[in-house]
């Protein structure tokens, strides 16, 4: 019993820790062969949007498949999420001298995930769920705008050719450890 537990401890370590060091592994390979990774970033705020598009699509008589997209959608803006308040913000702050828009930021997602939760919990039916899909939509396409004209330039500009070039595998790394 003592041998087939320590397996299964050994196993679960092994599947919480190999994510992340593989997302590293992946995401420097990446920037190796020349993906930036605010575009990579940029290319996340597109599936998303196009995952909105996907729902606001849908009949309002197909509650389960709205959740089951909301719930992909969850995790896709959890994982983007994750990678830009544990990289992106703290070296907008810190690296490109950006510590109230970086805090805007913050606030931002802190505000579209209580309404992911919002809309997780309310009926996929109501006629205000769509309302109020659509104006998390507009929400998060203006914050991607803003981080994209505006915040990862000033970013890259901060930021040497090394800095740039390890950002990607950092990025990387932090998504690996929702999917």
């Amino acid at each position: 019993m003592m041998i087939f537990g320590a397996g299964m401890l050994l196993s679960l370590a092994a599947s919480r820790v190999a994510p992340p060091i593989a997302g590293r592994a992946i995401g420097s390979i990446r920037a190796m062969t020349g993906t930036d990774p605010f575009d990579a970033l940029a290319q996340d705020h597109q599936k998303v949007l196009a995952m909105f598009e996907a729902i606001e699509a849908t009949d309002n008589s197909a509650t389960m498949r709205r959740a089951a997209m909301l719930f992909q959608l969850k995790r896709m803006v959890t994982a983007h999420a994750l990678a830009e308040e544990d990289i992106i913000y703290p070296m907008l702050r810190d690296d490109a001298h950006r510590k109230e828009q970086a805090l805007k930021l913050y606030r931002d997602h802190a505000e579209v995930k209580v309404k992911l939760f919002e809309l997780e919990h309310r009926p996929k039916d109501d006629p205000s769920w769509m309302t109020e899909l659509k104006a998390l939509h507009h929400m998060i396409e203006s914050h991607a705008r803003e981080e994209e004209q505006v915040e990862f330039p000033k970013l890259r500009a901060a930021l040497d050719e090394a800095q740039c070039a390890n950002l990607m595998g950092e990025v990387q790394r932090e998504k690996s450890m929702l999917l």
